[in-house]
């Protein structure tokens, strides 16, 4: 690979020089990926992350080439293949789970908070327990590709399925280049660090107002959304 793209992300650590090295290491991240079993888009999505991490924590001064470092920084992608199970649900139950994840957000925006189990049930209109099993029979994966904004009454969503790889190179791009804080919004935003709050929750989670986080959540899906747009072009 040249060095051509770390050089230039040297220069300008922009989310947009960043994305280009990682399409640049492809033919890299991709032939590791192959040496895994599970869902390859996830595989991807996991990959790319540790190729980001990978290039900001790289030592140009060592002995170790770009490329063979992020390939040492992509062994955990070993540990994380294990974890992934194949899934096996009927087409019923899949609506089901997909209903369930529309009423869960829906009572989410009414209430501005997570519901406990208790009101997502009542809200569904069935038990808890078969709640648990039809979730667990269908595991949600939750990209960053579902990063929403909220500002008052006007809500933008980013484009989830065009183009899904350059999409997630983007948003991964752009999470590298992001402060503390504002990698801390677009985790609970998204889901990526394990939870998603409404604006209300992260706000009192993080000690801000809620037209922060919805000023900030703004900021990041466009940052996504116009480097997004300019690798299309």
């Amino acid at each position: 690979m040249s060095t051509l793209e770390y050089k230039a992300w040297l220069n300008d650590p922009s989310p947009e020089n960043m994305s280009k090295i990682v399409d640049a290491m492809s033919p890299v991240i991709n032939s590791e990926i192959q040496r895994y079993s599970g869902p390859k888009p996830l595989l991807q999505t996991k990959a790319k992350g540790l190729a980001i991490s990978a290039i900001r924590s790289y030592d140009p001064k060592s002995k170790a080439k770009l490329p063979s470092w992020v390939v040492t920084q992509l062994q955990p992608l070993s540990r994380y293949s294990q974890q992934l199970r194949p899934i096996h649900a009927s087409e019923a139950v899949i609506r089901q789970s997909a209903e369930i994840s529309r009423l869960h957000k829906e009572l989410s925006d009414e209430l501005d908070r997570e519901p406990t189990e208790e009101e997502l049930s009542d809200h569904v209109g069935i038990s808890v327990a078969k709640i648990k099993r039809i979730r667990s029979s269908v595991p949600a994966v939750l990209s960053a590709s579902t990063f929403e904004t909220s500002n008052e009454d006007e809500q933008s969503n980013l484009p989830a399925v065009t183009v899904p790889n350059r999409l997630s190179t983007a948003e991964d791009a752009v999470y590298a280049s992001l402060g503390s804080r504002d990698k801390a919004i677009f985790d609970l935003k998204t889901g990526r660090g394990g939870q998603m709050l409404s604006n209300g929750d992260i706000a009192k989670r993080m000690g801000v107002t809620p037209a922060l986080v919805s000023q900030r959540s703004k900021f990041i899906a466009d940052q996504i959304n116009n480097l997004y747009m300019r690798k299309m072009l």
